[in-house]
């Protein structure tokens, strides 16, 4: 019945307290999915089941109109050059808690339409939007959440 101390001995502090729990694959999440522009809306030759057809829908958007997304840790900025609309003319919606609509109408001669959507992640707070617009480029802001996480650290000595 002799047992030496040495089997007895509990291990050390930091590895029985500080060690992390067991993954748990249920509580893993995955990474939000990124900003996708999504495929344009059909073009007057492309009828759709709408029962209705917007005003400008045929006139194509300008030809040096474009749209770029940047993504950053706090934001997503979207900046989309809109040459030749005015403030007037532009409209933002959310669909679905996941998408930004973004329609850009100019009804001057030689104006266009420009319409895009971009499909978010389950990060992007879409009813945080923000927008400017300077007469050419117009710049969306989309705040992102971040998830509640709790983080194991490692054991300093």
């Amino acid at each position: 019945m002799g047992a030496s101390a040495s089997e007895f001995s509990p291990a050390p502090l930091a590895e029985r307290v500080l060690s992390p729990p067991p993954s748990n694959p249920s509580r893993h999440i995955p990474p939000p999915a990124p900003p996708t522009i999504l495929a344009p809306p059909p073009t007057g030759n492309q009828r759709s089941s709408a029962p209705h057809e917007p005003f400008l829908a045929h006139a194509p958007p300008p030809p040096d109109s474009w749209i770029a997304v940047e993504t950053m840790p706090r934001e997503y900025t979207l900046v989309v050059r809109l040459p030749g609309f005015g403030r007037d003319g532009i409209t933002l919606a959310t669909r679905r808690r996941r998408i930004l609509h973004l329609v850009a109408d100019s009804w001057e001669p030689g104006g266009g339409h420009f319409e895009r959507r971009i499909s978010f992640g389950y990060d992007a707070d879409l009813a945080q939007v923000r927008a400017e617009f300077d007469g050419e480029l117009l710049r969306v802001i989309i705040p992102r959440r971040t998830p509640a996480i709790t983080w194991y650290g490692e054991a300093r000595e």
